[in-house]
């Protein structure tokens, strides 16, 4: 076997495997050339056990690379699954799902229906909030003026107040989610009986 060379290690992709070492290699290697005779062969000697070495490195980890670069080549179950639902929601292909017995444009009507459930919930929630709003409320009430923006928001836009009302559930939920329930006052132990003694 021939001794390792930069241009012979570069050719079989081996700067990836630690491109800071590799790095030191070829700075070695262009160092050598700016030096007397004598630091050269010194420089030369290091520069071949440090080849050799990186060379050895490489051989050792080349199964396992091969393995890891088949392993990533495999597509996960998740890419697996994105790549057979966007090519069944491509438009024309209206092909039967498979085991489900659902076509595309079922999906698509699922869809519609989801946002038409939404845009009827959300006016649903600001009817129910306008109703119960404060009826003598002065004109710099927070909650008057929360409702009439959201009023506004309905008028402007009412699929930024969909998603707007969407937010705000979100946030409501991972408030409740964070308070954590009151701890039970523990009972008096022995010694609080003997306090009262």
């Amino acid at each position: 076997m021939s001794e390792p060379t930069l241009e012979s290690l570069r050719a079989e992709g081996a700067q990836h495997l630690d491109p800071v070492r590799f790095r030191y290699l070829e700075v070695l290697d262009e160092r050598l050339l700016l030096q007397p005779p004598g630091v050269r062969q010194v420089l030369e000697r290091r520069l071949q056990a440090a080849l050799a070495d990186y060379a050895g490195r490489v051989q050792a980890t080349a199964p396992r690379a091969r393995v890891a670069a088949a392993v990533a080549k495999t597509p996960s179950p998740l890419q697996q699954l994105n790549r057979e639902l966007s090519a069944r929601t491509r438009p024309g292909a209206d092909s039967v799902l498979a085991g489900a017995g659902a076509s595309v444009s079922d999906l698509q009507s699922v869809r519609r229906f989801s946002e038409v459930w939404s845009k009827i919930s959300a006016e649903k929630q600001l009817a129910q909030a306008l109703t119960r709003g404060p009826e003598n409320a002065g004109p710099l009430n927070s909650h008057r003026l929360m409702l009439r923006s959201l009023a506004l928001m309905r008028s402007l836009s009412p699929d930024y107040l969909r998603h707007f009302l969407v937010q705000m559930d979100s946030l409501l939920w991972l408030e409740r989610a964070a308070v954590r329930p009151a701890r039970a006052p523990l009972k008096q132990g022995r010694a609080g009986r003997g306090a009262k003694a």
